[in-house]
């Protein structure tokens, strides 16, 4: 559990790593800005809302300031497109026929986007006037915030020309003012009211006049007035659709506004054609507010919004429709930096939550992958369906460092705890037994906890090291030793065999202590290992001979029985091996590698699961120091002859007839002399023939180790 406090704390600091950097003005703004863009891909989608089919915008375009591609005899022979003809701004009795058509054909609003505040033609201005005063209550005309022109700072209200709202009633006005985000300039909200106070930059003074903007005025005059002074546009958008840019480019455009509320040339309600076909001779203009503004590029009045470019007429149409439809989005964020660093905050101590519980990398992965992916997509789904955007990216990017760190020290700390118990497992098991374990240290876990196993276990020594390190300094001594230990534990792993320790000279060694498996293969696996260490000493005993080198003789015990195996020792230092009656046996069996002058020896238990006893020979049944039970003898045979030989002897020597035995290994080593085996038999023979021991089991009982 400490350890896991210990991940969780690194997690949690490095979270708040994020959450203090936010605390900085250009970390802030940074996470600010990306949660920005992916609010505004998320609030905005086709058909949430639907674009107002009673909003129209008649734009003052470039067709209508150039009247390009008309016949210049229909411009001179219309007066509002000779009027049109000619340069900007127009003869203001233009827009006075233009509310007379609109209003003629059953036009609900006629909404002007152009600041009339000073006076033009006296004869323009008074057409345009007696009309305004007409449909008063019909047209919604623009003011403006504009820059005190007398040296002083703040702004003040532009009103439309006293001339055109002196009437009773008089029309309704409101600003145009868009305000767009100081951030990344695109405009976001409709300001439908404000102050002057507000409008220099001070708080709202109590009891001072409100003014509406023009998307204000516009609706409350149509009966649905703003529920709030500032709001955040619900922007319409189209569904995404294709744009030839090139001859053979076609590019998919994502949604946006640029084709909603799309301007209509204003130059086409004075074309007949246009009249009668596209407007039905005005029918499409029944019930519909209509809005008249710039759509031209030198007006200037063109904003960067999250839907796109739109002219300044189509944000105030998005600012009505939003309105109108009670679409509105919200940011409770927005730019409050203390909002980045509380969700930082929440991000640091979910990834420290996380540390304690989650351990394993693969199932941490995934989950920060998963929790990411889950908070953002519900910050989606939030505002696609409620329209709510709370941005993801502080707490993803707090959550994200701070499981990254704590992961890290967790990979860190377990790399060194897997070098660590590599090193420790290679010191008594071969390099793939080593990196098994280190994979899935479970094995070893369970293993060290002590248990029973029945294991093959293998024991050699030198033979006469006690004297032979008498003979030879101790530089000799130990390097020849280093030189036979280390090839012989080669062999040893080779052989899939695990290192229990070194006892001096003698080696001790086991299979199948460690992990389960069969047997007979470890077996197998043992005796191979047996007879491959003895051709090796061969061959180092070669070598060290042409060094002038002492040579080495060793024996070798092999049994398989029941020990109990697992880490022993004391606080201050552990080491896994195995204790009980099959290592001492092992031990015992090497011990009678002297008494019979062969180098290696099994017992029947062991040879039984090793198999191969047709090419071996059966020593002797004895009984060793310390153990009742006795014991078969096994180890190599000369050939196939002489352990026939030799086992028909035995035979004869374990019935008691001892006389019949002698002769017959007096023939057999007439034949084999070399054979130190079956001298020891022989003597062993002649003794028990002149002295018969009583109770004769066929067991030759040995009393000292």
């Amino acid at each position: 559990m400490t350890t896991r406090l210990r991940t969780a704390g690194l997690a949690l600091a490095g979270g708040a790593l994020v959450a203090a950097a936010a605390l900085t003005e250009p970390a802030a703004n940074y996470i600010l800005t990306i949660d920005r863009g992916l609010g505004d891909d998320a609030l905005y989608s086709p058909g949430n809302p639907e674009p107002r089919e009673e909003l129209v915008f008649l734009g003052i375009d470039e067709d209508s300031l150039t009247m390009q591609g008309l016949d210049p005899e229909m411009v001179t022979s219309e007066p509002n497109l000779s009027r049109m003809s000619q340069r900007f701004p127009w003869d203001r009795r233009v827009y006075a026929d233009v509310l007379e058509k609109l209003f003629a054909v059953g036009a609900k609003l006629v909404v002007i986007d152009l600041v009339f505040a000073e006076a033009s033609d006296p004869e323009a201005d008074a057409v345009l006037a007696a009309t305004l005063a007409k449909y008063a209550d019909k047209v919604i005309l623009a003011a403006q915030f504009a820059p005190m022109d007398t040296g002083g700072e703040g702004f003040f209200l532009q009103e439309p020309l006293y001339e055109f709202i002196e009437s009773d009633p008089y029309p309704e006005y409101g600003f145009v003012n868009l305000r767009p985000d100081a951030s990344d300039q695109q405009v976001r909200f409709a300001y439908y009211s404000s102050s002057l106070a507000e409008e220099n930059g001070a708080a709202a003074i109590q009891g001072e006049p409100r003014f509406d903007s023009l998307a204000g005025a516009v609706l409350k005059k149509m009966g649905k007035p703003a529920p709030f002074d500032r709001a955040q546009i619900k922007f319409a958008v189209e569904e995404p659709y294709y744009d030839k840019v090139e001859e053979d480019t076609i590019l998919q455009i994502k949604p946006g506004g640029t084709r909603i509320y799309k301007p209509i040339s204003i130059r086409n309600l004075f074309i007949p054609d246009e009249w009668e076909h596209r407007f039905k001779s005005g029918a499409y203009f029944r019930d519909k507010v209509v809005m008249i503004g710039p759509a031209f590029a030198r007006s200037q009045d063109v904003h960067k919004t999250p839907a796109g470019m739109l002219w300044g007429p189509q944000v105030h149409l998005q600012a009505i429709g939003s309105g109108l439809s009670d679409s509105y989005s919200f940011r409770p964020i927005g730019e409050w930096q203390g909002g980045v660093v509380l969700m930082a905050a929440l991000g640091a101590i979910l990834a420290a939550i996380f540390a304690i519980f989650i351990k394993k990398p693969i199932t941490s992965l995934v989950t920060v992958i998963m929790t990411i992916t889950g908070v953002v997509a519900a910050a989606f789904a939030y505002a696609r369906f409620g329209s709510v955007w709370i941005g993801p990216t502080p707490f993803s990017a707090a959550f994200f460092v701070g499981a990254v760190t704590g992961q890290t020290w967790d990979l860190l700390r377990e790399r060194q705890e897997r070098s660590r118990l590599h090193n420790q497992f290679r010191r008594f098991v071969s390099r793939d037994v080593a990196d098994s374990l280190v994979n899935d240290p479970s094995i070893y876990q369970h293993a060290a906890k002590g248990r029973k196993r029945r294991v093959v276990v293998v024991f050699s020594d030198i033979r006469g090291f006690t004297s032979l390190s008498e003979q030879i300094s101790p530089e000799e001594l130990f390097s020849l030793l280093n030189e036979y230990l280390t090839a012989m534990v080669k062999i040893i792993f080779a052989h899939g065999g695990t290192l229990d320790k070194f006892i001096g000279d003698a080696i001790l060694a086991h299979w199948g202590a460690l992990d389960d498996g069969d047997e007979k293969k470890f077996a197998a696996s043992a005796l191979a290992a047996a007879q491959d260490m003895i051709k090796e000493l061969e061959r180092l005993n070669a070598g060290w001979k042409t060094r002038g080198l002492t040579e080495l003789g060793i024996g070798v015990g092999l049994h398989l029985g029941e020990v109990l195996a697992g880490e022993i020792g004391s606080e201050q230092r552990t080491e896994f091996g195995v204790i009980g009656d099959a290592v001492n046996l092992a031990s015992r069996l090497e011990g009678m590698t002297k008494a019979f002058s062969c180098q290696w020896m099994g017992s029947g238990q062991f040879m039984t699961a090793a198999g191969g006893q047709d090419a071996l020979r059966r020593i002797a049944r004895v009984r060793v120091k310390g153990r009742e039970e006795p014991v078969d003898l096994w180890t190599a045979t000369p050939s196939e002859a002489a352990r026939t030989a030799y086992a028909d002897a035995l035979a004869l020597f374990e019935k008691g007839d001892f006389q019949a035995s002698f002769d017959a290994l007096e023939a057999y080593l007439a034949e084999y002399p070399a054979d130190k085996i079956a001298s020891h038999l022989h003597r062993y023979a002649k003794q028990f023939k002149e002295d018969p021991p009583a109770n004769w089991e066929g067991v030759i009982r040995f009393t000292e180790k």
